[in-house]
């Protein structure tokens, strides 16, 4: 009987073998997890859209994992970002804090397009009674948008990427002294005209301005000459 048994024992361990040693696992009904979804391509560059009436710009430049950061530019005001990104459907979730030590600071919560092209979200402010919330809807703009300058002699304005504008110039009063004035703003372009909202300042007592770019053709080839607004004209400098 034992000769038997031993002989049961020996086929079915070679019947396993045979078949590739796979014994079949039972199906316990445990929910299968799938890899988290990953970024099949990098959501860093320069977001832009209305907000609140005056034009943001959100730039990420830094995304790995689940950590995200970046700055924005609103009003010729900077403040860096950090936060994280996480899978949200068929896009991604984003939540965007800035600093906090600013009366203005607050948090972004947003959602990035599965095709990272556009914003859409919220901006709650640290500070309850500083701010009120906010809603947005940003594009993220091509490579197509350079940086802008002109100079005059005395004065200076330049337009960057990133959606901020700086104005350097001597005031009346002041050429003699050599002190110099600086006045940041965020800018919004519209073929040949710059609107720029000014960061709050008392040298130059404006909210809002227009630039207008002036063209010259020569020879058929066009390009831009000088430009205008606010008692300044500027010129394309070598």
């Amino acid at each position: 009987m034992k000769y038997i048994c031993s002989l049961l024992a020996l086929s079915i361990a070679a019947s396993a073998c045979n078949s590739g040693g796979k014994i079949p696992v039972a199906d316990t009904g445990a929910a299968k997890t799938e890899a988290p979804k990953s970024l099949a391509a990098s959501p860093t560059g320069i977001y832009t859209g209305d907000f609140g009436g005056t034009p943001i710009y959100i730039s990420i430049n830094f995304a790995r994992g689940k950590n995200i950061a970046g700055y924005n530019t609103h009003k010729g005001l900077r403040r860096n970002l950090h936060g994280e990104i996480v899978p949200d459907g068929s896009g991604w979730k984003i939540r965007l804090e800035e600093p906090g030590d600013h009366p203005y600071d607050g948090v972004f919560s947003v959602r990035l397009s599965e095709d990272l092209k556009t914003m859409k979200g919220t901006w709650e402010p640290l500070h309850k009674d500083s701010a009120s919330p906010k809603k947005f809807e940003l594009k993220k703009i091509d490579n197509n948008q350079g940086e802008f300058w002109m100079a005059n002699e005395e004065s200076s304005i330049s337009f960057l990427e990133d959606g901020s504008c700086k104005l350097e110039y001597y005031p009346k009063d002041s050429i003699s002294s050599g002190q110099i004035e600086i006045v940041r703003g965020t800018w919004l372009r519209t073929k040949d005209t710059f609107d720029v909202n000014w960061k709050a300042n008392a040298q130059f007592g404006k909210s809002n301005s227009r630039f207008v770019i002036h063209f010259t053709n020569n020879e058929g080839e066009i390009y831009p000459d000088s430009l205008t607004g606010e008692g300044f004209t500027f010129y394309s400098m070598p």
